[in-house]
């Protein structure tokens, strides 16, 4: 089929995956094992993640965008959504879910933090501005969020109001820092930074306003992808991955994994599932070695 691609991979090394054709799409997930099974069929999917130790997919589908619920059964159900804006995912946290919805003016959005079983809610950012992607903490204390022209920090502890959204850095409306990763210690943020014609693998930390480059001169098309346990990260480039040291930033190893697009860690840091030219690989994290999946 046509537009295959990775969504996910959970604890046990289950591949969650997506083929795609015209408006619908075959979610399927591959266990360790090589064995795979048809979960659902979906129209208009954009993304799904798996709730951390949990079998439960968060599928983010449909015009507007809305989000379900889809069990380790095959079954979906509605999660979050209305005809009248976009809810969308931002992230997964155990438990819980980090959306935008605009639900009062479609280029106003508001960030929130749901907890998925009671239904609880915290609007973390009710400032406005479109909001283009928001990373939260290990300890769901700081969130960066990224606008076309700014970075903000929001503190969900602050001491002060004062304290609660503050400037990380100003950003020009076509480059700047994405692909935001917090380290696990809730302190330092990860982000690949685009200029004007390289781009370069930055650090920021919360008690310091100035960004710290690791890997500088990099093309256009690089993207960071932080490991959960925030020893090493990959950078995908045109001619494979590319991994390194995080807190200095050093190479460790490459993979050739030509033209890699998705680019998904483990939840226990040691391998990486690539989709690149020739389909879907594994990388060892260890030994850069390639396998198929």
């Amino acid at each position: 089929m046509s537009g295959m691609r990775v969504l996910d991979v959970d604890e046990r090394g289950r591949l969650l995956t997506a083929a795609t054709e015209g408006d619908q799409s075959r979610l399927v997930e591959t266990d360790a094992k090589g064995n795979s099974r048809e979960l659902a069929v979906v129209g208009d999917l954009t993304l799904a993640r798996y709730l951390p130790e949990e079998r439960t997919v968060v599928v983010q589908h449909g015009t507007p965008a809305h989000l379900s619920l889809l069990r380790a059964n095959g079954k979906m159900s509605p999660l979050l959504g209305s005809p009248d804006h976009d809810t969308e995912l931002l992230g997964v946290l155990p438990g819980r879910i980090v959306y935008r919805a605009n639900r009062r003016h479609r280029l106003l959005y508001t960030v929130v933090i749901r907890n998925v079983l009671v239904g609880e809610e915290q609007a973390v950012y009710d400032r406005g501005g479109s909001v283009l992607e928001a990373a939260v903490s290990a300890n769901s204390r700081h969130i960066a969020i990224r606008m076309p022209r700014k970075l903000v920090l929001v503190d969900t502890m602050p001491l002060t109001e004062d304290d609660h959204v503050r400037l990380i850095s100003p950003e020009p409306v076509d480059a700047g820092h994405r692909t935001l990763a917090w380290l696990p210690d809730s302190q330092r943020l990860l982000a690949t930074e685009y200029g004007p014609e390289s781009a370069a693998v930055t650090r920021w930390n919360v008690t310091d306003p100035e960004w710290s480059t690791l890997v500088p001169d990099l093309p256009l098309s690089a993207t960071a992808h932080l490991a959960p346990d925030g020893r090493r990260f990959a950078v995908a480039l045109p001619d494979g991955i590319s991994l390194h040291e995080t807190e200095t930033g050093r190479h460790l190893r490459s993979a050739a994994v030509p033209a890699p697009t998705d680019v998904r860690w483990t939840p226990d840091s040691l391998r990486l599932v690539v989709t690149g030219a020739g389909g879907i690989s594994w990388v060892e994290a260890e030994s850069g070695a390639v396998k198929a999946a």
